[in-house]
């Protein structure tokens, strides 16, 4: 089996090529850029260069809540305000959203929240727009072009997708796989106690492509996680990192985690876990 056969197999479902779309075009697709830094730094890069038809998506304001003191940095957003853009982009039931970003993990956020809102038909592009223009896919400069809209509107709901609470998260029994997937230096600054580190940067190649799915499974074969594996939570820092390995867990082992989407973010902000989380560190360096 080649390296592009295993990853054809193994992630399908969810992750486009661009070489796929480029030849199987469709009037009712859309791509949405999703990005997390500065906003109008982003603004403008999204402005400067993307695929064509695509709408930019700020994950703060379209994939994320407004957080609180006790939330994490990027709390689920609110199906009514979610439902509100999705109108607004023209995302209709047989819409085919594809959703890309500088990085797997951004995009996979997007992924995350529509398929927790209930939208069927959204993929993550392998290797976002470098890929995509590596391919010879069409890009576009300046603001998004304003889609029709639809006559089949998607009506979104909560709950498609398992979570877990803080709450849940404290007292989480031994049978429990615990996945940080954050890169080492942040998970050996603090952790929630008992998590195996697993970063997600490490499934993705330099160039931002998704590793093959055979070389991703060997990934969570290490930190003992099989097809046999039904009881898996995953977290991050604010639930982006964490909502890739959803989706390559699922892809991979068939396994779907429940993500933590407060994260660390929101474990930190406990005294009281807080504490329990040192504890642990220190028990962890003797």
């Amino acid at each position: 089996m080649t390296m592009m056969t295993a990853r054809t197999v193994a992630l399908s479902a969810d992750v486009a090529q661009a070489e796929e779309l480029i030849a199987n075009p469709s009037s009712d697709r859309l791509f949405i850029d999703v990005r997390l830094g500065d906003p109008e730094e982003e603004l403008t890069s999204f402005r400067t260069c993307h695929i064509f038809g695509a709408v930019h998506a700020q994950i703060r304001d379209v994939f994320a809540g407004p957080p609180t003191p006790t939330t994490g940095n990027l709390p689920l957003p609110s199906v009514e305000s979610l439902q509100r853009k999705l109108d607004a982009w023209g995302v209709g039931r047989e819409t085919d959203v594809v959703v890309y970003g500088p990085t797997p993990a951004l995009a996979a956020r997007g992924w995350w929240v529509l398929k927790w809102a209930g939208v069927e038909k959204v993929r993550v592009l392998d290797g976002g727009l470098s890929s995509w223009m590596a391919a010879g896919g069409a890009v576009a400069q300046g603001d998004a072009i304003p889609r029709h809209s639809v006559s089949n509107p998607i009506r979104l709901s909560h709950g498609h997708m398992p979570t877990i609470e803080a709450q849940e998260v404290e007292h989480l029994d031994q049978s429990t796989i615990l996945i940080d997937a954050r890169d080492e230096t942040s998970y050996l600054a603090g952790c929630i106690p008992g998590a195996r580190n697993l970063p997600a940067s490490d499934q993705w190649t330099p160039t931002r492509k998704l590793r093959t799915g055979r070389e991703i499974a060997e990934l969570y074969a290490r930190a003992e996680v099989s097809p046999r594996s039904n009881n898996v939570v995953v977290y991050c820092g604010g639930g982006v990192l964490s909502a890739l390995e959803v989706l390559t867990m699922a892809a991979t082992t068939g396994t779907v985690p429940r993500l933590y989407v407060g994260s660390w973010s929101e474990w930190n902000k406990s005294a009281g876990r807080l504490a329990r989380s040192a504890e642990y560190n220190q028990q962890m360096a003797r």
